[in-house]
């Protein structure tokens, strides 16, 4: 028996879409993922990431147009500087998230938990090293758990609180970022990550 959809023969055709086709392109090729990385970091340029990448000039400024113009402006243009007679443009990642709140909330349950367990696993990954590197001793950072006992409405509610945390700290990111760019440089910045986790425990509940 054939695949696909009876009515038109296209594969697929009567599936609903998980994902945002522009996400996936943005992360299907590799170059495109570490340029995502070093943008978050920094503002970046094409011609400081073909050195940072050991790449081609017009290799990555293909991937970068792509991730600018083709996926949802998930770079975006912060700035631009004369250099022997030409122009090099400066890009940060946008404050979208690389799964969008819309999208993540569009995927299955198991797609969600695969994915999910992928972002938390980085989480953790990113404590312990910042451990190993002596950063979690710092007086702005912090680091809390704990364990709830929740109805239907709590777990409604506590999902609201953490997804508005997360739409206020990315709205402060992008404040920073113009704080930033007035500054030149002189101001003290850090690297910082910002994890938000709420899921159902393994363990049963007391009554």
């Amino acid at each position: 028996m054939p695949e696909g959809n009876a009515s038109n023969g296209k594969a697929g055709a009567n599936l609903p879409v998980l994902i945002d086709p522009r996400l996936i392109r943005a992360l299907s090729h590799v170059m495109r993922q570490h340029i995502l990385l070093a943008a978050v970091k920094d503002k970046v340029s094409p011609i400081e990431l073909s050195k940072l990448l050991g790449e081609g000039l017009s290799h990555v400024s293909y991937h970068v147009r792509i991730l600018r113009d083709d996926c949802d402006e998930m770079l975006e243009l912060v700035g631009t500087e004369p250099r022997r007679g030409a122009t090099e443009h400066y890009y940060r990642a946008s404050a979208k998230t690389l799964i969008p709140a819309k999208a993540w909330r569009g995927l299955k349950r198991d797609l969600r938990a695969v994915i999910g367990a992928g972002m938390a696993s980085d989480l953790f990954n990113d404590l312990s090293e910042a451990v190993d590197a002596g950063k979690a001793r710092r007086r702005e950072n912090y680091i809390s758990r704990t364990p709830l006992i929740l109805d239907a409405e709590g777990q409604r509610k506590v999902k609201a609180i953490a997804e508005r945390a997360d739409e206020e700290v990315a709205r402060e990111h992008r404040a920073a970022r113009g704080r930033m760019e007035r500054a030149h440089g002189e101001d003290d910045v850090t690297a910082h990550i910002f994890g938000v986790l709420s899921f159902e425990a393994a363990w049963e509940p007391s009554r």
